[in-house]
């Protein structure tokens, strides 16, 4: 372990930016996660990966759904609360009780006293928080269903969400709520107070494009550019057939009272990176200006739909490694993005 840690610190010192692969077909674990063996404390060998935020991987043991984070290059982990704290389990668990988790992110590094973890659970993508490290349960946000209802069937919709990101110049998790009926929304979470989550600004907006198709599946991600304090947000076309994304659509937000305005069709400078992680945009050098790194959906975590698109030219390019992609898309977990680092 000590000889792939200092790997990834010379790594990181001339990229920043990992792309993590699965070890092969028959474990969820990534090469640079190998806990030793030991009580419940520890992450399983095999743990899925539901996260990747500020140097740390969250990881869920599969056969009792503890929530870890843990950090590869210094091998700390710290235990987080399990799912089935959370209230209403019939809303927030799958049938014969077991727990759900596409992703998990961080405010910042879990020895800051700020940081907050942000959990999407359950088969509707709800959201709840925590402080790593401190917290015995999560806490959910938001109401449980969505404020429109079906009168005439009777039906109410779950309140569910694609995506989310921390905004660090705002100090919010700025969401983006997921529905095939409704409009979109963004919602602001100030989530300073455990007791207390603020939602500090909510809009709808009726400009959503119509890109569903009976062989296209349409995904969105919320990217924050740190750099410039600027909110992107990627559409992402897949081939149902192939399972392969073929097409990105990126819009920069502005957001404003009565709602938000798109101000861009590109993302300029940067390189956007999305995935099951924490997604977070990098003006440098290292990478390719106005591309989109992508590897699967939260939604989509099987399929090793991993590659680099073009925004100027609309084309996609492959950078899987160690892998070639008839090998990577075998495997049982898709590739991650990772920053290193050492706290």
């Amino acid at each position: 372990m000590a000889d792939v840690a200092a790997h990834i610190r010379q790594k990181a010192r001339r990229h920043g930016v990992q792309l993590l692969q699965p070890r092969g077909a028959g474990g969820g674990a990534h090469q640079q996660v190998r806990p030793r063996p030991g009580p419940s404390e520890f992450p399983d060998d095999n743990a899925r990966v539901v996260g990747s935020s500020h140097g740390w991987l969250a990881l869920m043991n599969r056969r009792n759904n503890d929530l870890f984070l843990s950090n590869p290059i210094t091998r700390r982990h710290i235990r987080l609360p399990q799912i089935q704290s959370l209230p209403n389990p019939e809303l927030n668990l799958l049938p014969g009780g077991k727990a759900q988790v596409s992703k998990l992110i961080l405010s910042a590094s879990p020895d800051s006293e700020e940081c907050r973890a942000m959990v999407s659970f359950g088969q509707d993508d709800r959201l709840a928080f925590c402080r790593p490290g401190h917290s015995q349960e999560w806490v959910p946000i938001g109401k449980p269903y969505m404020d429109r209802d079906d009168k005439i069937y009777n039906f109410v919709y779950p309140k569910s969400y694609n995506d989310f990101v921390f905004s660090s110049k705002s100090n919010v998790f700025t969401c983006l709520t997921k529905s095939d009926i409704h409009e979109w929304g963004l919602e602001d979470w100030d989530l300073t107070d455990m007791d207390s989550p603020k939602l500090a600004w909510i809009r709808t907006n009726n400009e959503q494009p119509n890109t569903e198709h009976d062989e296209i599946l349409r995904k969105e991600h919320l990217v924050y550019a740190e750099q410039t304090d600027e909110l992107f947000l990627v559409i992402r076309s897949i081939d149902k057939c192939q399972l392969e994304t073929f097409f990105f659509f990126t819009m920069k937000l502005q957001k404003e009272e009565d709602g938000w305005t798109t101000c861009s069709r590109s993302c300029s400078d940067f390189a956007l990176f999305v995935g099951t992680n924490h997604s977070f945009a990098i003006a440098s050098p290292r990478f390719k200006p106005n591309s989109i790194y992508f590897t699967d959906h939260k939604d989509d975590q099987v399929t090793g739909d991993v590659g680099i698109h073009d925004c100027a030219n609309n084309t996609i390019s492959n950078c899987y490694y160690p892998f070639e992609k008839h090998h990577t898309n075998s495997l049982s977990l898709t590739p991650i993005w990772f920053t290193p680092t050492l706290t």
